[in-house]
C-alpha cells in the first residue's frame, strides 16, 4: 500500500460503517486531484510532496470527524440547557437527601457507631441518586442531540435579529427550556415511582422509637401502568414540541387533551378508596394512639386539596391555550417577531 492508501485506511478505521465506501472514495478523488495539480502533470509525486500533502489535509482522526453528524454525545449548542437542567435536578436531589439524613439523625443521634453507618448509608444513596439522575439526563439529551431539535436550536441562533430586543415576546414561540424540563422531571418521576416505590413513606418518632407508614397502598400502583402511559405521551408530546419553532392551533389542541386526560386520570386515583395507606388503625399499629383519628381526618382531606390544585392548575393551561388558540391577545406597542 502506498502513503495514500495507508492514509485513506486509517481515516476510515474512524467512519461509520454505513457510508464508510463513499467516503473513503471521495478523500481519495480529493486527494490524487490535488496532488495531481501539485505535479502539474509531470510524473508520479514523490515521497516528501505526498507528505506533506497528507499533512496539510489533517491528522485521519480530525479528517473523519468532519464526516460525523453527531461527534459529541451533548454538542455545545444543547450544552448550556443541559447544565441548566443538570444544576436544578441536582439542587433538588441533594436538597431532599438532607432532608433524609436530618430525619434519620434525630433517630440515631448524633454519635456512636449508628452515626457513622447513618452518614454511610446517606453517602452511598446521595452519590447513587446523584449518579442515575446525571445518567438519565444525559440520556435524554443525548437523544435530543441526535433529533432535529438541534438543527432548530442553530436555526434561531442564525435566524437571531437585533429587532427581537425590542419585540414582545411571542405567545406562540415554544419555551424549549420548559418541555425539555418537563421531559427531564416526567421521566425522573417515572423512574422513582417503578423503581423506588419504598421512597414514599411518612415517619414517626414515638417513645424514641422511629416507625415509618408507608403513604401509597398497592391500590394506588394498580393505577401505575396509566400513570406511565400519561408519562410517556407527555414526553412524547413535549420531544415533538421541541422539533418545532411555534405553537399550532393541532398542538395546542393536543396540549388541551393531554392536560384534560391527566387531570382526569388525577382525580379517579385520587377519588378512589384505599389508595392511601394512613388511616386510624395504621397510625395506632405504630402506637400512635391518641392523636391517630386526629391525624386521619387531616390526611383524609389531603386528596380533596391536591384534586381542587390539580383542577386549578389544569383550568389555567387549558383556558392560556383557548385563549392562544381563539387568537385573544393583548395589544402591543411593538411589533411580534417570529
Amino acid at each position: 500500500m502506498n502513503l495514500i492508501d495507508k492514509y485513506i485506511a486509517e481515516v476510515g478505521k474512524h467512519l461509520p460503517r454505513k457510508n464508510r465506501a463513499d467516503i473513503e472514495a471521495e478523500i481519495r478523488s480529493t486527494l490524487e486531484d490535488m496532488l495531481e495539480e501539485r505535479t502539474q502533470g509531470k510524473g508520479p509525486a514523490d515521497e516528501a510532496t505526498v507528505m506533506a500533502l497528507l499533512k496539510e489535509y489533517g491528522a485521519p482522526r480530525e479528517v473523519a470527524a468532519t464526516y460525523k453528524p453527531h461527534p459529541y454525545l451533548i454538542g455545545p449548542r444543547m450544552f448550556p440547557m443541559f447544565e441548566m437542567i443538570l444544576r436544578i435536578v441536582f439542587a433538588v436531589v441533594i436538597g431532599a437527601s438532607f432532608i433524609g439524613l436530618g430525619v434519620n439523625l434525630s433517630k440515631v443521634g448524633l454519635s456512636g457507631p449508628e452515626f457513622a453507618s447513618t452518614v454511610g448509608e446517606w453517602f452511598t444513596g446521595l452519590l447513587g441518586g446523584l449518579i442515575a439522575a446525571f445518567g438519565n439526563i444525559v440520556l435524554v439529551f443525548a437523544i435530543l442531540e441526535r433529533t432535529k431539535v438541534v438543527d432548530e436550536f442553530e436555526k434561531e441562533i442564525k435566524d437571531w435579529d437585533p429587532k427581537e430586543l425590542q419585540a414582545e415576546p411571542d405567545p406562540d414561540q415554544i419555551k424549549r427550556a420548559d418541555a425539555i424540563a418537563t421531559i427531564i422531571f416526567t421521566v425522573l418521576g417515572l423512574v422513582v415511582l417503578n423503581l423506588y416505590p419504598n421512597l414514599f413513606v411518612i415517619g414517626f418518632s414515638n417513645d424514641g422509637n422511629w416507625s415509618t407508614i408507608p403513604i401509597l397502598t398497592d391500590v394506588f400502583f394498580r393505577f401505575l401502568p396509566w400513570i406511565n402511559v400519561m408519562g410517556l405521551i407527555q414526553i412524547a408530546f413535549n420531544v415533538f414540541l421541541l422539533g418545532q419553532r411555534d405553537w399550532k392551533p393541532i398542538t395546542r389542541i393536543l396540549d388541551i387533551m393531554i392536560d384534560l386526560a391527566g387531570m382526569v386520570l388525577a382525580i379517579i386515583i385520587l377519588r378512589t378508596p384505599g389508595v392511601f395507606a394512613i388511616s386510624s388503625e395504621s397510625l395506632r399499629a405504630l402506637g400512635i394512639t391518641e392523636a391517630a383519628d386526629t391525624l386521619a381526618r387531616l390526611f383524609s382531606v389531603v386528596p380533596t386539596i391536591i384534586i381542587v390544585i390539580v383542577v386549578i392548575a389544569t383550568s389555567v393551561e387549558v383556558i392560556k391555550n383557548l385563549i392562544q388558540l381563539l387568537n385573544v391577545r393583548a395589544k402591543s406597542p411593538y411589533p411580534v417577531i417570529k
